[in-house]
């Protein structure tokens, strides 16, 4: 028994997938843009400032592309850049709540690069 879901093959999952990820992204992009203060001071622990609005926009550009199904792919792996980038802080204290929103993201954006892989 194999377990190949191809894109051909799920679509409604994968769009459906991509389609609330990236609004999920895109939303999250747009408030940091106009004004989110907790996201902004949980940054401005571990970066300067332009790395917030640097995600910012990346999130906002990735969260389009997500929608989009020929831009699927490279907008998951983008977002996955941006997160990996981001995260790579040295771990002080992290509240949980926090990060299995983090990880459950994450998680379904590498379900959804490995779906739409060429």
């Amino acid at each position: 028994m194999s377990f190949d879901m191809s894109f051909e093959k799920a679509p409604l999952v994968v769009n459906l997938l991509g389609i609330v990820l990236g609004i999920l992204f895109l939303f999250a992009g747009a408030r940091k843009l106009y004004g989110w203060e907790w996201g902004k001071n949980s940054y401005l622990q571990y970066h300067p400032l332009w790395v917030y609005y640097v995600s910012a926009v990346v999130e906002v550009v990735s969260g389009i592309g997500l929608i989009l199904p020929p831009l699927r792919f490279v907008s998951a792996i983008l977002q996955l850049l941006l997160i990996f980038w981001v995260a790579a802080h040295p771990w002080r204290h992290v509240e949980v709540k926090v990060l299995s929103l983090q990880i459950a993201t994450t998680a379904l954006l590498l379900l959804l690069v490995w779906l739409t892989r060429p």
